[in-house]
This record gives structure tokens, C-alpha cells and sequence, in this order.
């Protein structure tokens, strides 16, 4: 139980109310699906429990009784006198000003191997690597960002980042260094392609903590290879596959797939899991999948949402998709997240690295320089401040919907990026809510 639930639930409360952020959800044979968005409760309630739920929100306040402990300890029903929308806003802010954790997204290059139809880089990639002084001045940045962290937190990002993995040793290593000195937990992941992911490269990885590798397979061989293949046209997927494999039999790395959804590959969706099963692949060995719709929320990709699902539309085929990735054992029971939205872009101390230099918020801007909020090797420039002060003006309480969303805790708007910069979000996916 969460210190919010205990803090302000407790049996000498002399009256209670239904939380704002209860959901029911209608289940057969007269039971529901219960969560809450605070306390992160779930539970199965019967006739019993609807009866007095039905009871509780016929009135703006009920006393405290002995049968109303199990709403109290979930978080189901709260003190009365609670501001709920107040306390809620106040725990969101704490946790995106937070100084303890240090989230940091560095692209190495934002050169890329893959020709991606959907691929926020269009098709002109940029070949550009960080040179030394961008290196040194990088590690300089975030040595300085290191006082009085509990955590670091490390994405390679690209591009692909294994097109330069010179950069990745040298600042790894010397974040590794001192972190360690200063007892500060260092950890990293990387968003891949997959296809130079071998098993030296992945020894290679783990050696520098990143533990975790992110990778998109969008279907079978066939969707996969006409949506992402080299830039020359050729297929990746048997490569990416066996990379996988290889470094599933040595619990080398842990592998997330990631399956971009279309309204083109739903079905192609389902063989992939059918053949990473039966590759022996799953959360046994380490690798999982979730899934993700295709959007276009960067300008070098408009155009790239004729295909693109509804949020209705998406939500019903991943539904279909997850239950049958959990019926293979490739993803666990679906855990509801905490203020999902807060990402780098949201942490004032937090940012995204680029080749040469640049600081960014969001992953979504790094191919538009007129969007960075400062550099680690150049002086700011006068737009840069109110760059940055647009991001951190953001707040998903500000918004009517997400203001009064029973969901509000668990989503926290999701993608600012579609609040602040929603001349750049294209298709139904991309919308404001």
C-alpha cells in the first residue's frame, strides 16, 4: 500500500467519499473490474461490493463503517475532506522535479543503416558522428549534472547508436567511473535496430551496463523486410532474428521487441509471435514484446500516416495482440503504468544529447536544430531559454480533458510532445485528447 492511501485512509477517518480516480469496469455475472489510478488497486468485486459502490456515490460523503474497510485500503474511497485533484497535481510535481534521478537520452549520430518509410528522419540521412571535443564537452556536461544524484540513467538513441560505437565506449566508461565514485547507481539501455547487435557487440554492451536493448520487428520476414530494410533495400529481418537468438542462449542482454501496428500488419503481427515462439524466444530468456501504433509526429515524416490507426481502432488490435503474446509467454500481465509522461522532456534537469552538440527535451525534435535549448559546446542562443521554458510551462493539469481524467495518474498526458509542438503530430494518434 502506497504512503498516499495510508497517510490520508485511515479507520479513524470519520467520513469517506469515492475517489475521482476509481474505474469500474463492467464484468458477467453481476461483478466488476475495479482499479484506481493512485493507489495502482485492482480488484474483482461482486454484488456485494457494486451494491454499496452504488450506495457510496449516491451521496457526496459516507461515515466510516467496519464493511467499507477494503474501498479504504485500496484506495477506492478516500477521507472525505481530500482535495484528491490537489493532492494529485502536488505528487506529479514532486515526482518531475525530482533531483534524484538523473535521465539523460545521448545520440551518437543520427545516422541510420535502415530506410524506414515511417521514419521520423525521412529519407536524408544525416552521416555526422560526435567528433572528440563534442565527446569531452558531453562527459564535462554531465559530470556537472552528477551533484547530489542517487541514480543515472543513460538511452543510446540514434539514428542507429551502433553506427558510432566509439562514442558509446568512450562516454560509458567514463560515466561508469564516476558514478562509481561517487556511489551513484549507473544504468543504460539502448533503442536499436537490431541488425549490428552480435554477440561481441553485446559483450561489449553489458561491459558498459547497458542491460537492456530495445528493437523493432514490425511482423514476419516479409512485412518486416518491405517496411525496414537497409537503405539499400536489402531485408534485416533473418539477421536481427538471429542476433536475438544468439544473444538470448547466453542471457546476454535483456531484449525488448518492439511491433509497430498499422492497419496493414495486424496479422503479420501475430506470425511474429509465432516465430519468436517457436525460436524457443520469451520471457524465460529474456525477451519480451509490446506493441505500438505508427504515427507521424516529426515533419520530415509527413505523409507517413495514410495507414495509420484510429486510437479506437489501435486499441482493439493490441488488445488482441497482447493476449496472444501472453498466451506465448512473451509478455507478462499488463501492470498500469505511474505518470507515464514523465519522460526526459518533463525532468527539468534531463535532456537529449545530439551529434553535434545540441540539447534537445524531446527524442521527436533532434532532427530540427531550431528546436534545441542549449548546447554542451556552444554558447546558448536567445531562443534557446524560451525553447525550454515552453516544455516546462507544460502541465497535463492545464488541459479540460486531462484535468478531469480518471485516468489522469497513470497517464499524465503521455507524449507532451503532442501538447507543446502539435503543429508536428499527423493522423488520429497524433491528436490532442
Amino acid at each position: 500500500m502506497r504512503d498516499f492511501t495510508s497517510a490520508h485512509q485511515t479507520m479513524n477517518t470519520t467520513a469517506v467519499k469515492p475517489s475521482l480516480y476509481t474505474v469500474v469496469v463492467p464484468l458477467r455475472r453481476n461483478r466488476a473490474l475495479v482499479f484506481n489510478s493512485v493507489s495502482q488497486s485492482l480488484a474483482v468485486w461482486g454484488a456485494a461490493d457494486l451494491q454499496i459502490w452504488s450506495e457510496l456515490m449516491a451521496n457526496a460523503s459516507t461515515p466510516l463503517r467496519s464493511e467499507l474497510a477494503g474501498f479504504v485500503q485500496g484506495g477506492f474511497v478516500v477521507n472525505a475532506a481530500l482535495d484528491e485533484g490537489d493532492r494529485v497535481k502536488q505528487d506529479y510535481f514532486r515526482a518531475r522535479n525530482s533531483s534524484d534521478h538523473l535521465v539523460t537520452t545521448i545520440a551518437p549520430t543520427l545516422s541510420c543503416n535502415f530506410g524506414c518509410h515511417y521514419c521520423f528522419q525521412g529519407t536524408d540521412k544525416p552521416i555526422a558522428r560526435m567528433s572528440r571535443s563534442v565527446r569531452d564537452a558531453t562527459k564535462t556536461f554531465l559530470k556537472h549534472k552528477l551533484e547530489g544524484r542517487k541514480s543515472v540513467s543513460i538511452t543510446w538513441y540514434g539514428g542507429e547508436p551502433l553506427m558510432d560505437t566509439e562514442s558509446i565506449w568512450d562516454i560509458s566508461e567514463h560515466l561508469q567511473r564516476l558514478c562509481a565514485q561517487r556511489g551513484i547507481d549507473y544504468d543504460a539501455m539502448m533503442i536499436s535496430n537490431g541488425y549490428r547487435l552480435t554477440v561481441p557487440v553485446a559483450k561489449r554492451l553489458r561491459d558498459v551496463s547497458v542491460r537492456k536493448v530495445q528493437i523493432t520487428i514490425d511482423g514476419d520476414a516479409e512485412t518486416h523486410d518491405a517496411r525496414r530494410h537497409l537503405t539499400s533495400g536489402r531485408g534485416t529481418f533473418e539477421q536481427i532474428l538471429n542476433n536475438i537468438s544468439a544473444i538470448a542462449a547466453e542471457r546476454l542482454l535483456t531484449i525488448s521487441i518492439r511491433v509497430n501496428i498499422d492497419r496493414d500488419n495486424e496479422n503479420s503481427a501475430l506470425d511474429l509471435l509465432q516465430r519468436l515462439h517457436g525460436a524457443g524466444l520469451g520471457l524465460a530468456n529474456g525477451v519480451s514484446v509490446y506493441f505500438a501504433p505508427v504515427e507521424s509526429v516529426a515533419e520530415a515524416a509527413r505523409g507517413a500516416c495514410s495507414d495509420c490507426l484510429s486510437k479506437t481502432d489501435y486499441a482493439e488490435v493490441e488488445s488482441r495482440l497482447t493476449d496472444h503474446a501472453f498466451d506465448l509467454g512473451l509478455i507478462g500481465a499488463a501492470r498500469v503504468p505511474k505518470y507515464m509522461g514523465l519522460c526526459t522532456a518533463m525532468r527539468p534537469d534531463s535532456y537529449v544529447i545530439v551529434p553535434n552538440g545540441d540539447l534537445h527535451k524531446c527524442w521527436d525534435t533532434v532532427m530540427d536544430p531550431l528546436r534545441r535549448v542549449g548546447s554542451v559546446i556552444s554558447a546558448s542562443r536567445r531562443s534557446d531559454a524560451k525553447t525550454e521554458a515552453t516544455w516546462r510551462a507544460f502541465s497535463p493539469f492545464d488541459n479540460p480533458v486531462c484535468g478531469s481524467c480518471v485516468l489522469l495518474p497513470s497517464c499524465a498526458g503521455a507524449c507532451a510532445f503532442k501538447f507543446v509542438h502539435p503543429d508536428y503530430a499527423e493522423g488520429e494518434t497524433g491528436k490532442l485528447p
